[in-house]
């Protein structure tokens, strides 16, 4: 009877360690149940146009995440599905394990990879052109299992008005690799402020 007990404690021990959760979602320093919704108010940047950012420059460290649990490298594949799209939007961007490039239809899918026991920013931005919603689905497959967040960007309540001081002015503008340019690109890019802090924003 022992030897069964033991059998059955190693047993459950083994499904457990299977099936616990590789990945988690989190947002604003806080893991995330499956399905939540994350929402983003649009604000104005630096450059006084109205944007949604999942991770904005000033506050990256509490933006939108995906965690590696595990102490092994992970790599899956990720998918965004937009909907309920109200909203009127230029230049939405998605960047995930590194590689960034622009959405230009309602569904996109990607490969990513996490270190052990590390994390990788979801930055996922748009200039808002007109006022609404739009709702995103992103899904992250890892090891067969699905983990899911959605995005909700929203205009509701976000009448701010961006202030400048010098030490914001910018100075320089960079490409994502590191290339200068003589002015803003469209789409993401690296701003140098004349405060020293280099920031990523979203170009027209």
């Amino acid at each position: 009877m022992k030897k069964f007990f033991t059998s059955l404690a190693l047993f459950c021990a083994t499904f457990l360690t299977i099936h616990a959760q590789d990945c988690v979602f989190q947002y604003e320093g806080k893991p995330l149940e499956d399905g939540a919704t994350v929402t983003i108010k649009a604000a104005p940047d630096i450059f006084e146009t109205l944007v949604c950012n999942t991770n904005p420059s000033d506050n990256v460290a509490n933006g939108l995440f995906i965690v590696n649990k595990t102490s092994n490298k992970l790599s899956g594949s990720a998918k965004i599905t937009i909907s309920n799209k109200t909203m009127e939007t230029d230049a939405i961007l998605w960047c995930m394990g590194g590689a960034c490039e622009q959405v230009t239809t309602s569904t996109k899918t990607k490969d990513f990879s996490i270190n052990a026991n590390d994390k990788t920013a979801v930055q996922y931005d748009c200039e808002v052109k007109r006022e609404g919603d739009m709702l995103t689905k992103l899904e992250a497959t890892v090891n067969g299992k699905t983990y899911t967040v959605n995005i909700l960007f929203t205009t509701a309540e976000s009448h701010v008005t961006a202030t400048k001081t010098a030490a914001s002015t910018p100075v320089a503008f960079f490409t994502l690799d590191g290339r200068e340019v003589s002015q803003r690109p469209r789409g993401l890019c690296l701003v140098k402020f004349a405060d020293g802090k280099v920031r990523k924003v979203v170009g027209k």
